[in-house]
């Protein structure tokens, strides 16, 4: 029996717990010595892929601790870097059987926070070329792993074209791309960016936007804690670090998504998909709103003539987000979202939960079987386009 719970499942948000040497392995012999340490400052990081990789090692040699693992996959215990199939390419074919679902978009954990660790721009290209390499090989067992290349545009769109270009080579259906741009640098929404839209849209690929790619970003001043209380210790990840942090957590995603719309990108390219991914969905539908009452307020003070639909309607067209387990994704799909949400079990990180379905499930009397759907399946396939049958 599979964890799924229909036949016709496919999983937004899914990821590779990657151990202590694994982008060395995929890098440069000469970009080796100088990239950024696993779990740099995170002494606890490396404690826990060690007993991960020890777990790893012991049901390997017992068909009994294997079993035991395999009958309880889905429980907290066996999350994160303990999680079958967490970063052995073989062992998650076996994983993605147990599931069940019918394809799975995969994004990288640890590796892709030594990326970012990388100050100089030649040993964070290589990195980035790393990652991407690393994440082909641990999906090429399984034609049901979609991973997503990460395609970085901050040093510019020459340098972005090159990583797409490699990335196109090694078949990826899926890119990763960052939110907020550095100080001093051009938009991503700038025209010089074009011949990247231009070369992802043909090239029918799908573009996510995930936790983590806002570039350092914080939305948060740190002055809210200054507060006469204690805030809990951030202690690792993507995650928010409290209630307070929680509530920007889609900001950037908001802000260039809108600039997106705003900047005429989907206007110019109206074949981009785009997956807002592990950022949440209750905020989708009020901002979907106030973008269109932004377009009222301002079409006549600035120039806005590439928008040539409302705000909301680009939205319907290029983009989907995805829920986190425990959000009222019922309200939601019948408040207007039915063709904007993914279905995303975040395997193997805790914050998916033990049981995801059963949490969405639990929000979802009184939606109907065709809305159902879509969110299992029907947005995924959209979202993937000619590229999931492949």
């Amino acid at each position: 029996m599979t964890y799924a719970h229909r036949s016709d499942i496919y999983d937004a948000d899914t990821h590779m717990m990657e151990p202590p040497t694994w982008l060395a392995e995929f890098a440069d012999a000469k970009l080796r010595p100088h990239l950024t340490p696993f779990g740099q400052g995170k002494p606890a990081a490396l404690e826990k892929a060690a007993l991960a990789v020890a777990g790893f090692e012991r049901r390997q040699n017992s068909a009994e601790a294997y079993a035991e693992i395999e009958q309880s996959f889905m429980s907290m215990k066996h999350k994160g870097f303990q999680g079958l199939g967490a970063w052995d390419r073989d062992e998650r074919v076996r994983v993605n059987d147990l599931l069940g679902f019918q394809a799975h978009i995969v994004f990288p954990t640890a590796a892709f926070d030594q990326v970012q660790g990388a100050k100089d721009p030649e040993i964070f290209a290589g990195s980035v070329q790393a990652l991407n390499r690393g994440l082909a090989s641990f999906c090429e067992t399984d034609a049901r792993m979609h991973p997503a290349a990460y395609i970085p545009f901050r040093h510019g769109p020459e340098t972005a074209l090159e990583y797409l270009d490699a990335a196109i080579a090694m078949n990826f259906s899926i890119v990763m791309i960052d939110t907020i741009a550095p100080q001093g640098t051009r938009a991503f929404t700038h025209p010089d960016f074009d011949p990247i839209w231009a070369k992802i849209q043909d090239a029918d690929m799908a573009i996510t936007i995930h936790v983590g790619t806002d570039g350092g970003w914080d939305p948060v001043p740190l002055s809210f804690y200054n507060n006469g209380g204690s805030v809990p210790e951030h202690s690792e990840g993507d995650a928010p670090r409290d209630a307070i942090a929680y509530m920007g957590i889609q900001y950037n995603a908001e802000l260039f998504l809108a600039a997106m719309i705003f900047d005429g990108v989907f206007h110019r390219f109206p074949r981009l998909r785009v997956a807002v991914v592990e950022l949440g969905a209750s905020w989708i539908i009020s901002w979907m709103k106030h973008m269109d009452q932004a377009y009222r307020a301002f079409r006549r003070l600035q120039d806005l003539s590439q928008v040539q639909m409302q705000p909301s309607e680009y939205v319907r067209k290029h983009i989907k987000v995805t829920p986190f387990a425990g959000e009222d994704v019922g309200w939601l799909l019948n408040s207007g979202a039915e063709d904007l949400l993914l279905f995303a079990s975040d395997y193997p990180h805790h914050e998916g939960t033990d049981d995801p379905i059963g949490r969405f499930e639990k929000t979802m009397d009184g939606v109907s079987e065709p809305v159902r759907q879509k969110f299992y399946a029907d947005n995924f396939r959209s979202l993937l386009g000619s590229r999931l049958s492949t």
